[in-house]
């Protein structure tokens, strides 16, 4: 462990990476009481115009002013559609915005923000196992929204006095993508991350997401969050995050403690895939055959390799070993070009046997995050063309 905290260490001073900040949010708090340390922080330690600011003028530049109060209905059918307790948070870190000199920030692209998951992100996430029985997990997130490392915080939910999970947050996003479950205080009994599953595909319209979530169909940072909440062991995280519907297609890869526990899930947005008949819509770690580790981008996994960032990682998964399968090993991998690129926000590491959980946050050049931004914006620009034209010659309001 010390060696792993000594590697980062090393990687953060010889790089502009830091260390996310860490904060314990109180459950048993107001959401505005829960939030209102976290934003101040941020905003003192980073200002506005390089926190949420950017993300502002990122979401006026891919829907134009007017574009959104014509939206406006769909958006507000979207919030309405969230369960109560995020309607709240939502409503209590927008305030919070506004109350900080930002009036511009409307409810309809706060809404839009909790979509950040299908917002055209990539990743990779490993988990593995040691040659000594211990479980490792560890993610890179990769976005080319603007701004997201300087409101990246690792976040301790507490309820009656206890943790109840670690997660790596963004801040204002209230759903999770990484996070670690706790029954007891010094041991986590599995762990989450979620990548996008692309089908191939260059471009993934909002519609079809668009009309899960009209449907009822919950989003997917929401989803993951309650089960960090609810599910108290690996079994029961598996059992429901094979099943319950989401409103895009994904892979879930989760982590547990004792042998064996980990695993790839391919889902389809009603359930787990069938994968093509190759049985690994439910892809788990088997040591028995040499699969020691379980290794997931963006891409079928059952599908040859096109994507550089699987091919590099595997090769570097194999060059560790098994017995290097550890977060520092992971941490070697996960830093490694094209695995660690322009686009990756932070890498987080769990091992879930002492409950460790970190996050480092990555920065880049200003060149590459004005390059990877720019992409990003034409990307969404097209897709959110794309929506508009959907709403205004589909769209009926809900009767509900």
């Amino acid at each position: 462990m010390l060696r792993t905290v000594a590697l980062m260490a090393v990687l953060v001073t010889a790089s502009a990476d830091f260390i996310a900040p860490r904060f314990a949010m109180d459950l048993d708090q107001s959401p505005k009481q829960r939030y209102t340390p976290v934003v101040n922080y941020l905003l003192a330690k980073h200002g506005y115009e390089n926190v949420w600011g950017p993300l502002h003028n990122f979401l006026t530049a891919v829907l134009t002013e007017e574009e959104w109060k014509e939206t406006g209905p769909l958006w507000d059918e979207i919030f309405l559609g969230y369960p109560t307790f995020y309607q709240e948070e939502i409503l209590a870190f927008h305030e919070l915005i506004v109350e900080n000199g930002h009036p511009e920030w409307t409810r309809g692209q706060m809404t839009m923000v909790q979509l950040f998951y299908e917002v055209e992100d990539a990743c990779t996430s490993i988990v593995a196992e040691n040659t000594n029985g211990t479980m490792f997990h560890s993610r890179n997130l990769d976005y080319g929204l603007p701004g997201l490392q300087n409101f990246t915080a690792t976040i301790d939910f507490v309820k009656n006095g206890k943790k109840v999970s670690s997660n790596t947050m963004y801040i204002g996003y209230c759903g999770v993508l990484t996070g670690q479950h706790f029954e007891t205080p010094n041991r986590a009994e599995w762990s989450i991350s979620l990548d996008q599953r692309f089908y191939g595909k260059s471009v993934i319209p909002y519609e079809d997401t668009i009309k899960e979530l009209r449907a009822g169909t919950q989003n997917v940072g929401f989803t993951l969050r309650d089960a960090l909440y609810t599910e108290a062991n690996f079994t029961a995280a598996t059992k429901l995050l094979g099943a319950k519907p989401i409103p895009a297609p994904a892979y879930l890869i989760v982590g547990g403690v004792e042998k064996g526990d980990g695993v790839v899930i391919t889902r389809d947005r009603n359930g787990t895939s069938a994968a093509s008949g190759t049985g690994r819509g439910y892809w788990p770690i088997d040591t028995s055959n040499g699969a020691w580790y379980r290794l997931e981008t963006n891409f079928d996994n059952w599908e040859p390799i096109t994507d550089g960032r699987r091919k590099t990682a595997n090769d570097g998964m194999h060059s560790i070993g098994q017995s290097g399968a550890n977060n520092e090993g992971l941490l070697k991998v996960l830093s490694t070009p094209n695995v660690l690129n322009d686009g990756t926000t932070y890498t987080a590491q769990m091992q879930n046997d002492i409950g460790y959980y970190y996050t480092i946050a990555r920065e880049h050049s200003a060149e590459a995050n004005a390059k990877t931004n720019a992409e990003m914006r034409k990307t969404v620009r097209a897709k959110m063309v794309n929506l508009l034209h959907w709403f205004r010659t589909e769209y009926k309001p809900s009767k509900l």
